[in-house]
């Protein structure tokens, strides 16, 4: 084989090779059905300072169903609460992801221009992890949870969303209602309605 020949073989192996990784990397992987259609309610947090311990100031998405953490016993959550001031001395009404309070960046939230009722479907991208998120009341949050290891290896968040309903400054807490779909790796956020795809 002459050398110009075996360069040219070369060259025609390597790009097989290229568009081969490239299908697999495009390659769509399917998850299981769906087993449970995302569930609603309404959850109230207390501020992680200024409050008693015995009150709950974070929430974790993981849990099945979802519940609210008391921080002082766990650091299984994926979100906190708190009132705080900036460098400006203006209080804030924040929801905290964990690397905003010293926990692994995994998961994060952000905020919804959309309203609450029209989100049916959580993004995979875009999530803040590591800052604080201000909020007001009608305020909406998508959030992903801390990866977890779904059916066949998948490793995905569980997603939710969150519309702000009341903050009571005197009272340091924060009431929202919550879509949230326990399926691991799906992101349908239509309450009661069982996911027909990821």
């Amino acid at each position: 084989m002459s050398t110009a020949h075996g360069f040219l073989r070369l060259v025609a192996l390597a790009a097989l090779a290229s568009a081969a990784g490239m299908a697999a990397c495009n390659a769509t992987y399917t998850l299981p059905p769906a087993t449970e259609a995302p569930d609603s309610g309404t959850v109230t947090l207390w501020a992680l300072t200024g409050t008693s311990l015995i009150n709950p100031s974070a929430y974790s998405l993981l849990d099945n169903p979802p519940t609210v953490v008391r921080t002082d016993r766990s650091s299984d959550f994926d979100f906190a609460f708190d009132i705080e001031a900036d460098s400006t001395h203006d209080t804030s009404a924040v929801f905290l992801p964990r690397g905003a309070v010293g926990l692994s960046m995994d998961g994060g939230l952000q905020l919804s221009a959309g309203p609450f009722d029209a989100i049916t479907l959580a993004p995979t991208g875009g999530y803040q992890d590591s800052l604080p998120v201000k909020l007001s009341v009608g305020t909406v949050v998508i959030a992903a949870s801390r990866s977890e290891t779904c059916n066949f290896g998948y490793i995905y968040p569980i997603y939710g969303k969150m519309q702000i309903t009341a903050i009571d400054w005197v009272d340091r807490s924060v009431t929202f209602q919550i879509v949230v779909d326990p399926n691991c790796g799906y992101r349908s956020l239509k309450s009661d309605t069982l996911p027909p795809s990821q």
